[in-house]
This record gives structure tokens, C-alpha cells and sequence, in this order.
């Protein structure tokens, strides 16, 4: 069985840019982080995975938020960085990247953390 096989997601990685803007009156510019609204990365085939001791579920108003240690693996040479919007093309569901690491040239895993509660795609 072939790494490729493995891969049995797709995602799309959006690079944080940073850009500073001076407010005037000779201030120093103090910067600012966005993601563009076109992945750097898109359709990579992926593999997300969950671990089910590490699901915890905090009660709170309107909603249950869900927190999980999620590890994302990539292919080997996949441009990943610290804090790297990744969007799970399957589900709509956004997170931010933590540390990558590369597994002696064979293939990248990071884990990931839920941004936001984001929009779950119609199935």
C-alpha cells in the first residue's frame, strides 16, 4: 500500500501575509495579519486524523464547542507553515496550523486546531 492511498481527504492551505500600515501622523507602522482569499495551496490530498482521547466538549451558549488533538498528514515537500489557515474541503470546517514536521523526506504531518466552528459544506 502506497502513502498516496492514505490520503483520503482533500484540503486547501491559505499562507498568513502580513502587512503594515502606517496610521499617519509619522507613526510607525504596526502590522497586520490577513489570509488572501485564494488558497496558496488548493485541493492537496491530505489525511486528517482524530484521536478519541484527546476529544473534549465544553457546554456553553447557543452552542457545544468541540476541541480534539487532530493530526493533518501531507505529502512529503508540502509548503506548510506556522499558523497556515488549513480548510478541510470536505467539510467546510477552518483551522490553524501548529508547527510542521517533516518525516525523514517521506511525508509532513501538523496538528491542526479548530479556528472557528465554520460551515459545515450540504451534504
Amino acid at each position: 500500500m502506497a502513502l498516496e492511498d492514505f490520503f483520503d481527504h482533500s484540503c486547501n492551505i491559505f499562507h498568513i501575509q502580513e502587512r503594515g500600515a502606517s496610521p499617519g501622523y509619522n507613526l510607525p507602522a504596526s502590522p497586520e495579519f490577513s489570509y488572501p482569499d485564494e488558497p496558496d495551496i488548493a485541493g492537496l490530498s491530505c489525511h486528517f486524523e482524530v484521536k478519541s482521547q484527546s476529544v473534549t466538549i465544553t457546554q456553553g451558549q447557543p452552542v457545544n464547542l468541540m476541541d480534539a488533538g487532530i493530526k493533518l498528514v501531507l505529502p512529503a515537500g508540502t509548503d506548510v507553515r506556522l499558523n497556515d489557515k488549513i480548510v478541510d474541503c470536505g467539510t467546510g470546517y477552518e483551522y490553524t496550523a501548529e508547527v510542521p514536521h517533516n518525516i525523514r523526506g517521506h511525508h509532513v504531518f501538523v496538528y491542526v486546531r479548530k479556528k472557528d466552528m465554520g460551515r459545515q459544506k450540504d451534504l
